[in-house]
């Protein structure tokens, strides 16, 4: 007899390939211009002043900038600091002759340039740009991380990236999945509830049955 409920296909697919559907699709799956050097985001650890945004955007978009952008190197430098502003500072190529018409696979390979690592300890601070490159910077103060990624968005010309009917296909998997294993938790979590319930009441009933004996004797 099949089950009232079956589970949908993804409950075969192993951990990773869910975690990979989830870090392929939605906000920040874009490509960025390889006119971009390099990202530096700049907050603090804690959310208050303003920081909620840039964390946000920190935790859901940059994985996916990244998983799609693998050569740009993004630099996070966290610190105590909420009186500072949180910021994104974008790195970008000069052109000699930047025109509208031109193929930005005509531009020149872009340089590798020195910037240390993330940093949870304030240890990795923007670095002015090198003579090949100019910035713009993205204040994130009490900004949504929807909107940072839209100030980003038309800063670098990045271009979203829409799911593959697959894709659609595969996160609808999961999502019915997520909806099915709370529903499975909640029913295990009112049946330990009842369990519980009923082992107490016969705890209850066998401590009455020793006091009448006693009280008999």
């Amino acid at each position: 007899m099949r089950p009232a409920h079956p589970m949908p296909d993804i409950k075969a697919l192993p951990h990773t390939i869910a975690q990979l559907i989830t870090i392929k699709c939605g906000p920040g799956a874009a490509i960025i211009p390889p006119e971009v050097t390099r990202i530096h985001m700049d907050f603090a650890t804690k959310l208050n002043g303003g920081h909620m945004g840039a964390r946000k955007f920190w935790r859901e978009y940059l994985p996916r900038l990244k998983y799609h952008n693998p050569a740009i190197p993004m630099i996070v430098n966290r610190h105590d600091q909420n009186s500072s502003p949180p910021t994104m500072t974008i790195y970008l190529r000069k052109t000699t002759s930047p025109s509208a018409d031109s193929p930005s696979a005509d531009l020149p390979a872009a340089k590798a340039h020195t910037q240390p690592g993330s940093s949870i300890n304030n240890l990795s601070k923007a670095q002015p740009p090198a003579s090949d490159e100019r910035v713009v910077h993205i204040d994130m103060k009490n900004k949504h991380s929807s909107q940072i990624f839209d100030f980003f968005a038309a800063e670098t010309r990045a271009k979203a990236l829409q799911p593959t009917t697959e894709e659609i296909a595969e996160m609808q998997s999961l999502k019915a999945f997520k909806k099915q294993a709370g529903v499975d938790r909640e029913r295990v979590r009112q049946l330990r509830a009842e369990r519980k319930k009923e082992e107490d009441m016969l705890k209850r009933a066998r401590a009455a049955g020793g006091m009448a004996e006693r009280e008999a004797s």
